[in-house]
């Protein structure tokens, strides 16, 4: 194991009565973790028990970027290359009429 870190955060468990007072850590992990996507650039894409998607420095966990989505993910981050070389990471968020498929790229000019 190169690198373990808590991912994500719970609302929930942060606000609950037992821990008012208590210096808590900037991120306590959450549950359900879903499958992570891994990038050649040595990102890694991944969502989880919270309601953002991320991208991690795969050498030592750091999170590098997180976009709000104000609703879970819902499934195991996907990619693909154009013919001309530009990258897409797709994710899956919310469920039932609530449901969409997000996708993301480096600006064209982004080295």
């Amino acid at each position: 194991i190169a690198w373990q870190v808590p991912f994500g955060d719970n609302a929930a468990l942060r606000a609950h009565p037992a821990l008012q007072g208590i210096a808590l850590p900037e991120k306590l992990g959450s549950v359900g973790v879903a499958g992570t996507q891994a990038t050649r650039g040595g990102l890694l894409f991944l969502g989880g028990g919270d309601t953002a998607f991320h991208a991690v420095d795969m050498r030592n966990g750091k999170d590098l970027w997180t976009w709000p989505a104000n609703r879970r993910t819902t499934g195991t981050p996907m990619t693909y290359q154009t013919k001309a070389g530009r990258q897409f990471v797709l994710i899956a968020t919310g469920s039932g009429a609530d449901a969409a498929l997000m996708a993301f790229t480096l600006p064209e000019d982004a080295k």
